[in-house]
């Protein structure tokens, strides 16, 4: 069993699943590749674009309904992926923006090429709201590519650190696999997760990325990338 916590299920609010449909078959593929705690993190781009909240709440429970109606072992839980904003923190606060899973934690990204210190200044930001940063899929930001400064939003604001589960899947070039390698053995890195949209180009692979990962670096390692750390956005739920 797997905890899936960044993910697109929601189908009609952002460029995920499109469709019930869509949404439907999504959400068999993720139970059929172990997932059983599962986080529907939708895009939200503060103050820049209006995000259909009512939209988003209905078709979550729709969700709800149809994994009821399998008789499956998944729970679902409500967040947002947060484009970092000058308004994503008084979004937090004002509960316009989901936390995941309604813990303090909160999913962020960037735009492509973002600065190091903007990427600073939010996770700053986040914890003065009171909330805890997870940032997204950070092999795509060419500042986290230097590890000095992983360990400096590690140790200076506690931020949490995402990679997609295709990152360690797929084929890479021979430095991205040595920086991948480095993050978890100075245990930099803390979750996995799919970021799955539809099942058209990045499907499912929680299994996939366990097993490479049990294969590379040991049992606890992949437990813990996979589940075990990301237990820590239930406590409260």
């Amino acid at each position: 069993m797997y905890i899936d916590m960044h993910n697109h299920f929601v189908y009609g609010v952002d460029d995920g699943c499109k469709t019930q449909e869509a949404m439907e078959k999504l959400l068999t593929a993720l139970h059929e590749d172990g997932v059983t705690k599962l986080i529907s993190t939708s895009h939200i781009t503060p103050s820049q674009r209006h995000f259909p909240m009512e939209d988003y709440q209905a078709h979550f429970a729709q969700a709800q309904a149809f994994v009821k109606s399998q008789g499956w072992e998944m729970e679902l839980y409500t967040g947002h992926e947060i484009l970092y904003t000058d308004a994503a923190s008084r979004y937090l606060r004002e509960g316009r923006a989901l936390t995941l899973a309604g813990s303090d934690f909160t999913l962020v990204e960037f735009v492509p090429g973002e600065k190091l210190e903007r990427m600073q200044e939010a996770a700053q930001k986040v914890r003065n709201a009171g909330y805890r940063p997870v940032f997204a899929h950070i092999e795509r930001y060419e500042a986290m590519n230097n590890l000095k400064h992983v360990r400096q939003m590690k140790e200076d604001f506690g931020v949490r650190l995402q990679v997609n589960c295709h990152t360690f899947v797929d084929k890479q070039p021979f430095l991205r696999r040595r920086w991948l390698g480095q993050l978890i053995k100075e245990q930099l890195l803390d979750y996995v997760s799919t970021d799955t949209h539809d099942m058209k180009g990045r499907e499912p692979c929680m299994t996939r990325c366990y097993q490479t990962l049990e294969k590379e670096f040991g049992h606890d390692v992949a437990r813990s990338l996979t589940w075990y750390d990301a237990l820590e956005f239930f406590e409260d739920a």
